[in-house]
């Protein structure tokens, strides 16, 4: 149940916020659609326990599919994908992501079959005409702008607290934990609670989390919806300070940034300083002769070899 209330969640909200959520980033226009539908189609099993009654503000009418009765779905089972059996020796395949990584990369798979499927059939002549692309996204993008969209808007602090899991969280002098983890934001500590919290003890509360993604918290203090970064504890040269994800994100940016740019530099850096070196003592950087052979191993060859290793620290 957990997993069709995350799918409402995503449904109810714009998609640029919930990319976020997982770390990503998302453009505006590629994934416009936002808002709840009223009648909604669910399996049987665990979407047979969502309370209606609590949903009345949106859901018009729910519907349950009979029990093995794939036909009462044809156009979602048909779109199943479906893998041929060849006449060889059994096998799966299994992958390197965890679940998590996998939520992830749905994300991403759900962009790529808004922008590839083919839906040509859902294509009218003015559509045609003005040049729609015969995709999800094309067909959506087409028709919302013309007004003709049914979608239910949702605040986005009423979709968390209808659709995310609620959990305890305990708030202590400096942060919300949850499972040990702390959370915290600028805003909850302009609220004053922290220090509420260090002269009365620990405040038992309740938080909301998106069950596969727990980069953020949400908590209601005061009838407000806090939104909260986990936070980590880097040590630096002077003192210990807190940082969230979203700037150690940010500095890990900053890191990759340097990166690359000392890649690009450095074809540069070689060239000049190594023409500097021929130009001040008339000598190739790498010059030399290719003889047949081993390196001679003489005593004369020892003797430079160990006074190389002297003359560098390397001496035994």
């Amino acid at each position: 149940m957990a997993a069709y209330r995350m799918a409402l969640f995503c449904m109810a909200i714009n998609k640029v916020k919930f990319f976020d959520l997982f770390g990503f980033t998302l453009g505006p226009d590629e994934w416009r659609c936002e808002g709840m539908s009223g009648d909604i189609v669910l399996d049987k099993g665990p979407a047979a326990t969502l309370d209606c009654l609590p949903e009345i503000n949106w859901l018009g009418t729910l519907e349950l599919t009979p029990t093995f009765a794939g036909q009462s779905k044809a156009t979602v089972e048909s779109s199943h994908p479906r893998d041929k059996k060849p006449d060889e020796q059994p096998s799966h395949f299994h992958s390197d992501k965890n679940f998590i990584a996998l939520a992830r990369r749905e994300l991403y798979q759900v962009l790529e079959d808004n922008q590839t499927s083919n839906a040509k059939n859902r294509m009218n002549d003015d559509m045609l005409m003005a040049g729609i692309r015969p995709t999800p996204k094309g067909i959506w993008d087409y028709w919302d702008a013309r007004g003709r969209n049914s979608s239910i808007s949702m605040e986005f602090d009423t979709a968390v607290r209808t659709f995310l899991t609620p959990v305890p969280v305990t708030i202590t002098r400096d942060a919300v934990c949850l499972h040990k983890r702390r959370y915290r934001s600028a805003a909850l500590v302009a609220t004053g609670v922290f220090d509420r919290v260090a002269r009365n003890g620990v405040i038992q509360a309740t938080g909301y989390v998106l069950t596969m993604c727990v980069r953020h918290i949400w908590i209601e203090v005061e009838g407000v919806l806090y939104e909260l970064g986990v936070v980590r504890s880097t040590k630096t040269v002077e003192h210990t300070i807190d940082i969230t994800l979203e700037e150690l994100s940010m500095l890990g940016q900053l890191s990759r940034d340097n990166e690359a740019m000392l890649r690009d530099e450095n074809p540069a850096a070689k060239h000049s300083i190594r023409e500097r070196y021929e130009q001040a003592t008339g000598e190739s950087w790498d010059g030399g002769v290719r003889k047949r052979g081993q390196v001679p191993k003489n005593a004369a060859a020892r003797l430079d070899k160990a006074d190389h290793a002297r003359a560098t620290g390397k001496a035994r």
